[in-house]
């Protein structure tokens, strides 16, 4: 688990390094339009999820989102073309940094941007998610499986355009690449996970395994400015 942690703490370290010149530009004084400078969203494609997020700007050209979901669905591979849906229950946190491009948008979120984005999810899968078949504990080749969890680091830039449709509405489109690390946990598990976690497997023990998945990601939102 020494190549896990070390994993882990490179990600958080790439996670926290873009808010160094956000932090620098607090000790300017913002001149952003207080009748637009924040944003609530509502992010209606983000499959498996029930998104919101809030955009807040920080200095004349940078702003600062905070995404909360709530995930009732997750994936695992199958022998089709498309992965199998799973029930889960969990939430996902994601945080961005935007630099917005336009100059005839100074102090408001709209116009063009770019910037990272990155995020937490835990997710707490069925009882059997693995959908094994009923085993009798008596049984000499009994073999149990605890419940699966899953945590979730992502790192991903973006770049996308925010638009007023009015006076208030707003239209969001984005797009953002990246990767994903996954830790799967569920006791006894072995070689269930990496046969049914989506990802290239990094670690694989008997009780959990770590894996690296690419993040490419589409989204549309449509919020009202305030």
């Amino acid at each position: 688990m020494k190549n896990a942690c070390s994993a882990f703490a490179l990600l958080c370290l790439l996670m926290l390094l873009p808010y160094s010149r956000v932090m620098a530009q607090d000790t300017e004084e913002a001149t952003a339009d207080p009748a637009h400078d924040r944003v609530l969203k509502l992010h209606p494609l983000q499959i498996g999820e029930v998104y919101f997020s809030y955009e807040k700007m920080r200095t004349d050209r940078v702003s600062n989102e905070f995404g909360l979901s709530y995930v009732y669905q997750a994936y695992f591979k199958s022998d089709d073309f498309l992965p199998e849906a799973v029930s889960v229950g969990g939430v996902h946190v994601r945080m961005a940094q935007r630099y917005y491009t336009s100059k005839k948008h100074d102090a408001v979120p709209f116009g063009f941007f770019h910037g990272p984005l990155f995020g937490y999810r835990f997710m707490v899968f069925e009882k059997n998610a693995f959908d094994r078949p009923f085993q009798d504990p008596a049984d000499p080749d009994y073999r149990f499986v605890g419940r699966l969890y899953q945590n979730t680091l992502e790192l991903n830039y973006q770049l996308g355009g925010q638009f007023l449709l009015g006076r208030k509405i707003t239209l969001e489109v984005s797009g953002a690449l990246g990767a994903r690390l996954k830790y799967a946990l569920a006791k006894g598990a072995d070689e269930l996970l990496p046969d049914h976690i989506i990802g290239h497997t990094l670690i694989a023990e008997d009780n959990s395994a770590i894996f690296v998945v690419p993040s490419p990601q589409l989204n549309v939102s449509l919020g009202y400015s305030f």
